[in-house]
């Protein structure tokens, strides 16, 4: 069931289209064209190269597949969009770092106050404020003892995005997704019974 949805969802993937409005910008059409095209093949540069993506793995087309499976499967996904500074090829510094669901909880394990819900530390107005990621899975028993806790702060100075929270937002107040699944399980469980 999660293969077809991501295959009918995902597809092969965002695709930029660049289409640059030439007369609020000033643009004659031609250079609208020109600049168009420019963009599309920086966005190229950047979205077809493993180098897109932290751990060098995946292209963007591919991270899309990976972020959307992953939060169907756990409800939600996260995604860290760092400069990287570590000697990459081409131009740009930009990398999406893909974190697994279960990394997010509250440090050292504390309940959920009335501003941070299972590692997501929300404003009084319920705006995302920072995440917190455990350096291991919680199910790495190996390193139980060595956990530790980041946060990330969701905006950074210049008010860019530097955390993206990938789920579908049904209540109000709701901090973390559900799993796509998760409505079945009980009448399967019942079936099994």
């Amino acid at each position: 069931a999660v293969n077809t949805v991501v295959t009918n969802v995902v597809g092969t993937g965002l695709a930029l289209q660049p289409a640059p409005k030439a007369d609020v910008l000033g643009l004659t059409p031609e250079a609208a064209a020109e600049w168009a095209a420019a963009a599309h093949a920086e966005w190229l540069l950047w979205a077809e190269s493993p180098d897109c993506d932290i751990t060098r793995a995946q292209d963007f087309y591919g991270l899309q597949s990976l972020a959307f499976r992953s939060a169907l499967e756990n409800g939600d996904a996260f995604a860290l969009l760092p400069n990287v500074a570590d000697g990459r090829p081409g131009p740009y510094r930009l990398a999406v770092q893909l974190v697994e669901a279960d990394r997010v909880s509250n440090p050292n394990r504390a309940i959920d106050t009335a501003t941070l819900v299972a590692g997501v530390e929300s404003s009084d107005q319920g705006a995302p404020v920072a995440y917190h990621f455990s350096r291991y899975h919680p199910g790495n028993l190996r390193v139980f003892a060595q956990q530790s806790w980041t946060r990330y702060t969701a905006f950074g100075a210049s008010g860019r995005r530097r955390v993206l929270h990938l789920m579908d937002r049904q209540r109000i107040g709701q901090s973390r997704g559900v799993p796509y699944l998760a409505p079945v399980i009980e009448p399967l469980k019942q079936l099994d019974r």
